[in-house]
């Protein structure tokens, strides 16, 4: 047999996948991009939301300055009448979910239990609600050993 030393110049450089590399390096959001109030963001508003509920939603919380812009547009230029931001995981960096809380244009603030939260700072935000991910993520695991389906875990029962 012979062997190639050619083809594995043309092999890329090991890469995780997955860490916190990759994230930052896509990071859907600009450091300072909203951190100035004073300054002009542009934010496009798709479609009429007046006197709707509007649901804004994304993998996860960390910073609030996009979050609170796209509520703030909602209401404001759009006239949306409720505004729910939802997200898997709440990692809410900084003082992000006391900037949240204080917003006006935001009604609800939803997550799951992917990521701890301190208790103490979870209860003193009202708008904060927080799934439990628990029985899924067990009942998902129980039926992967066992070579279960676990596709019936996703469905609707009012479909």
């Amino acid at each position: 047999m012979t062997m190639s030393h050619a083809s594995s110049f043309f092999v890329p450089e090991p890469q995780s996948l997955g860490g916190s590399g990759d994230a930052a390096a896509s990071s859907d959001e600009e450091d300072n991009a909203f951190e100035d109030p004073g300054a002009e963001h542009l934010i496009t508003l798709v479609g009429n939301v007046k006197n709707r509920t509007v649901f804004i939603v994304d993998d996860m919380i960390d910073k609030a300055g996009s979050w609170i812009a796209a509520a703030e547009t909602v209401v404001k230029k759009g006239g949306a009448k409720k505004v729910y931001c939802m997200a898997t995981h709440g990692v809410f960096g900084g003082d992000s979910l006391e900037q949240l809380q204080a917003c006006e244009c935001i009604d609800q603030i939803v997550v799951t239990n992917s990521f701890p939260i301190d208790k103490d700072r979870a209860r003193s935000i009202s708008k904060l609600v927080v799934l439990d991910l628990s029985f899924l993520l067990a009942e998902a695991i129980r039926r992967n050993h066992y070579g279960e389906a676990l596709s019936p875990l996703f469905q609707h029962y009012g479909d």
